[in-house]
Formats: C-alpha cells, sequence, structure tokens
C-alpha cells in the first residue's frame, strides 16, 4: 500500500487535527504504506507537534511500539529528523521501552539523535530514559558519541552530555557565528579535497554537481530550500557557459576534450560557490542583530506570499509539507533520471528505498474552507493559486472565484452548462466556491431540488477526471461552520472527494492590530512611533467584545484604518485654517483612539 491521505497530511500536518474528529480517523491512524510507516511514523520524520502526535497516538495508541520497515520506531525517526523534544518525550511516555529498542542495523533512537544534529533538549530526555545507550555500539562499532564526532555539526552542549559531563552555558550568538565559519571552511576544504580524488569519491561528488545542475535547469524552486538563490545560480551557470566558450574560441591546438574539461570545471566551481556561499551565508546570518526567519537560509517567493498571512499557523504549515514532498520528488528526478537503471554512487549512498518508488509529482488536494465571514478564506485561496503555481504544482496562477448563481441555471441542461463553463475557464487553476452550501437550497429561479444536485455532479466529474490525469482546476468550496457541517452531511460522495479540510478560526486581537498595520502599510501610511501593535491589540480588546469581532474579524481591521483616514483627513483641513503642515500620510495615536471610539 502506498502512502494514504493521513500519511501525505502527516508531512505538514496543518490539516491533521480537523482529520482526527472524523469517524474514519481512527481506521486511518492505523494503515500501513508500502515502506511499513504508519501516519504516524510520518509525522515524527516532519517534525510534528506535540498535539499531532498526541491526536495520533489516542487514535491508535500501540502505534508508539511498531517499527516501520527498517525497524525504525516513531521515537527513531523523531530523533532522526530533529523533532521538537516535547514530542520526543510524548512518544517516551507512551512507550518508553523504546530508548532502549534497536532498528535492523543496531541502532538506538540515540545513535540517530546523536548522528543527525538532535537537540541538547531530545538527547538528554533519550540519555535520562536510557542512560546505558551512552556507552553501547551500533552495528558498525560506533557509540553515539563517535557518531556525534563523525557528523562534525553537534553542539558543544551534546557532545557534554554524551560525554557524561555537564553542559557548558549556552553559546552567544557570535560564538554560534564563529562556529558555523569554521563548519563552512572545514566544508570548502573537504569539497575541494573530495573534487581532486577519483574512484568511489570522485563519482560521488560529479553525481553530486550533476543533480543540482538538473535541479537548476527542471526544478529551480526546490533550490531555496536548501539555502541556495536559483536566480543567482543560473547567472553563474550561464557565465561559466559563455567563459567556457570563449577559452574554447579563443583556443590554439589541443582537443576538443579538453574544451569540454574546462567548461565542466567552469560549471563545477559556480556550483560549488553556490554551495559554499549558502554555508557563509548561514554563518553571517549567525552574527547579525535580529532574530533569524523561523524558514531560514535565502527568502524566496513562496515563502514571502506565506509569511504574508496573518495567523492561521496549521494552513502554512500545511502548504509547507506539500512543498517538502514536492521537493522530495524533484530531488528523485534530478538524482535518479533514468529510471529503471538502478541507483550507483551518491543516488544509492543518498536516497535509499524512501526516494526510489514510482510516485510521480503530488498533486494538491481538493479542500473545504470553514470560517466565520472574515477569516481570510478568500483572500488565502488567492494566495495559493500564486504558490502552488510557483511550486509548479497548477500550471497556472488562476483564481476563479463563483457562487451558485454563477453555477445554477433555469434547467438541468442550463446548469449543465453553466458548471462546464466555469470548470473550464478555471483549468489548470484554482476553482473557489463560496458559500457552497447553497448549492443544497432551491431559489425563486430555480425550484426544483436537484438544481444543485445537477452542478455538484459536474464538479464531482471533473474532480474524478482529474485523478486520471487531466488538467482540471483544484477546487475549494467554502463556507460558514454550521451550514457547511450540515450541508456536506447531506452530500457524502461529494464530501468524499474532499480530502483536507481546514478551519479559519475567529482572529485574535493580536492578530486584528497585526492585519491593520500590514494595511496601513500596504495603503502608503505609516504609524506615529508611538503606536505598536501591542497596544493596538489593547485598544480592540477594550472597546470591542467577542461576539461582535467575530461577525466581522479581518473587516474590524478595514474599519479601523477607514476611520484613521477619516481623522487625518479632519487634520489636514484643520490645518488649512491654521497654518500648519501636516502630514498627509501619518496615523496618529489618537487618530486610532478617536477611530477605535467609533468603531461600534
Amino acid at each position: 500500500m502506498s502512502d494514504t491521505t493521513l500519511h501525505e497530511l502527516c508531512k505538514g500536518f496543518g490539516a491533521l487535527l480537523s482529520r482526527s474528529k472524523t469517524p474514519q480517523f481512527a481506521e486511518e491512524a492505523a494503515r500501513i504504506n508500502d515502506r511499513g510507516n504508519l501516519p504516524l511514523h510520518a509525522a515524527c520524520s516532519f517534525q510534528a507537534s506535540q498535539d499531532v502526535v498526541d491526536a495520533l497516538l489516542k487514535a491508535y495508541p500501540q502505534g508508539a511500539s511498531l517499527p516501520n520497515g527498517v525497524g525504525n520506531l516513531p521515537l527513531h525517526q523523531a530523533a532522526m529528523w530533529q523533532a521538537p523534544s516535547d514530542t520526543v518525550e510524548l512518544l517516551l511516555v507512551h512507550h518508553p521501552e523504546g530508548a532502549s529498542a534497536r532498528n535492523q542495523y543496531g541502532s538506538l533512537p540515540l545513535h540517530m539523535a546523536a548522528s543527525n544534529a538532535a537537540t541538547a533538549e531530545v538527547v538528554k530526555l533519550l540519555v535520562d530514559a536510557y542512560p546505558d545507550a551512552l556507552h553501547l555500539q551500533n552495528d558498525d562499532g560506533m557509540t553515539p558519541l563517535d557518531l556525534a564526532l563523525a557528523d562534525d555539526s553537534s553542539s558543544e552542549q551534546v557532545l557534554a552530555l554524551l560525554e557524561g559531563r555537564p553542559p557548558p552555558p549556552e553559546m552567544t550568538r557570535r560564538q554560534k557565528a564563529e562556529k558555523f565559519m569554521e563548519r563552512a571552511d572545514a566544508l570548502e576544504r573537504r569539497l575541494l579535497t573530495v573534487r581532486g580524488t577519483g574512484g568511489r569519491q570522485g563519482r560521488d561528488f560529479k553525481d553530486a554537481v550533476a543533480a543540482v545542475r538538473r535541479l537548476a535547469d527542471c526544478y529551480p524552486q526546490a533550490l531555496y530550500s536548501a539555502g541556495i538563490d536559483p536566480n543567482e545560480l543560473e547567472i553563474s551557470l550561464s557565465n561559466a557557459m559563455v567563459d567556457g566558450g570563449a577559452m574554447s574560441s579563443s583556443r590554439r591546438g589541443g582537443s576538443s576534450g579538453d574544451a569540454a574539461r574546462k567548461q565542466q570545471m567552469a560549471i563545477e566551481n559556480a556550483i560549488l560557490e553556490a554551495v559554499l556561499k549558502r554555508s557563509k551565508g548561514a554563518a553571517k546570518q549567525g552574527d547579525m542583530d535580529q532574530e533569524r526567519d523561523d524558514f531560514g537560509g535565502v527568502r524566496d517567493r513562496v515563502e514571502d506570499l506565506i509569511s504574508s498571512i496573518v495567523g492561521l499557523e496549521h494552513i502554512k504549515c500545511q502548504i509547507r509539507g506539500l512543498r517538502r514532498t514536492t521537493e522530495i520528488c524533484d530531488l528523485r528526478e534530478s538524482l535518479l533520471p533514468d529510471h529503471g537503471n538502478g541507483i550507483r554512487g551518491l543516488s544509492a549512498a543518498l536516497l535509499g528505498a524512501t526516494l526510489t518508488d514510482t510516485g510521480g509529482r503530488p498533486r494538491a488536494p481538493h479542500m473545504i474552507f470553514f470560517g466565520n465571514p472574515g477569516t481570510g478564506k478568500t483572500a488565502v485561496a488567492r494566495l495559493l493559486a500564486k504558490v502552488y503555481h510557483e511550486l509548479g504544482i497548477l500550471r497556472k496562477p488562476k483564481f476563479l472565484e463563483v457562487e451558485r448563481m454563477d453555477l445554477i441555471a433555469a434547467d438541468q441542461r442550463g446548469t449543465i452548462a453553466k458548471t462546464r463553463e466555469v470548470l473550464e475557464e478555471a483549468r489548470g487553476g484554482i476553482l473557489f466556491i463560496d458559500e457552497a452550501y447553497t448549492l443544497g437550497m432551491t431559489s425563486k429561479r430555480s425550484r426544483a431540488e436537484n438544481a444543485g444536485n445537477d452542478a455538484m455532479t459536474e464538479i464531482m466529474r471533473s474532480i474524478d477526471t482529474d485523478e486520471a490525469g487531466r488538467d482540471s482546476p483544484l477546487v475549494i468550496m467554502a463556507g460558514f461552520p454550521t451550514e457547511m457541517n450540515l450541508f456536506l452531511a447531506r452530500h457524502e460522495e461529494l464530501r468524499r472527494r474532499f480530502d483536507v479540510t481546514f478551519e479559519f478560526p475567529d482572529y485574535t486581537c493580536q492578530e486584528l492590530a497585526e492585519i491593520f498595520v500590514d494595511l496601513v502599510h500596504a495603503k502608503g501610511f505609516y504609524l506615529d512611533e508611538t503606536v505598536r501593535v501591542d497596544y493596538i491589540a489593547k485598544l480592540l480588546l477594550k472597546q470591542t467584545d467577542t461576539f461582535w469581532r467575530s461577525e466581522r474579524n479581518g473587516r474590524v481591521s478595514e474599519l479601523l484604518l477607514a476611520g484613521a483616514r477619516t481623522e487625518v483627513r479632519k487634520r489636514i483641513r484643520s490645518s488649512q485654517f491654521e497654518e500648519q503642515e501636516v502630514d498627509p500620510q501619518l496615523i496618529l495615536r489618537q487618530d486610532i483612539e478617536t477611530a477605535m471610539e467609533d468603531l461600534k
């Protein structure tokens, strides 16, 4: 059995908590894919938070003690893929014997943590759970300390714990930056050494360079997560090709093989420079006196788009999970361009069975959005069209928003024709059906009870056709929570075709304040220095009540900005009589206070 929908959701886990409320969740949590992984293994491999792991364990408690195809418990996966410490702690509570369990390579969870740059908190949890692990060897004769020293990326705190001594104080930002630079320099020396060798290491080096080149040519977006800007790399590769061609043209004597080797050397230099720049860039970032971005590394358009969403962390997380899956598929395509020819060299060393399956690039799931008015359902759907297009999941960034009147006609033939026309117009992009529950209602224009059923039948046909490989649109149905739940309960056939459900909670006062500040800047205004997000949030909490905000949500920020702009215009008019200068783009503290009083 290949990955189920729940396995895929665990790679981002933003929609998993919503799915955990469905009756079939317990059955889904117990399903194993063709690599022996439960959804719990997948969640632990993608750094799931404690609440996600808790939901999976409640649905299938035995999952904590079940190994996958290579003998890894979920605890092994969590230790290997740098899961949060509270996730590791929860797994140990459910199955404390897991700390002493070995996989088929003789590795304990502590071995996995030590060789994969786990945090000191995770290492301490594993050591406390099974102290004897410090001295035990895996099948290669390596102790956890040996693996940590060989990895060359373990922190001083981790090394101290593995040596059985008290950990030193946390390093300062500057000390961390110096450590990064040391590692970057060591990486540079190692790469240059490997480059000049023959045999297995030389072949691995050539494979790695070729893989980056293919990624840059075919899937440049995937390089961002590795900290490499594909635009800069493309310019460097173009210059290398030009320089190589110039050398070939100016060459007198020599063979064509010499020219090809020189050009290949120039290409390798460009790729190596990008890799080393990435490493030293991380070191410089560690020395900056500003907070590091949660995503880290090079900022790209996709992450900028995701970060523009205020709140809704569960949705951002799911988008990033889909991105990870997409990039894994791109990596497989890049490292294994000739399927069926076997795996050699670097490919075998890096990938193993996880990337050698026959699955293609993932398809974005059709979705349901629940939420009160103004919670951002339409805005997020519009943004998803851009994000999925950037990732190559959608053919174009098309976003088409429709409602009942755009799909329903006076008779069955007209309804089918209108629905097909809408589906065709949205082809390759996103079709957003707002207030989708109205498809289950009758209207004065069309009293037939099956008017909406005809439209829903065409939508389901489009979804089923899309699964067969056509370019049908990604469908998102949105509406208010109560109405949508009743609608989907009555139309189970339609519900089954939507794998992912996102709940859009009401905005908090803090989030409404952030939205207000974003709107201020988007409209070309700026705030008085004394105005901070926390201050606006406190005003909202004091001047408005929860019920009033829940009926408006994001609209509250728009109303507040409209009121503040009115106050600015009043000051401008007054200044004309008093001969005073007023900055027409500046919003003062008293402008916001007055606008807040007039909100209700």
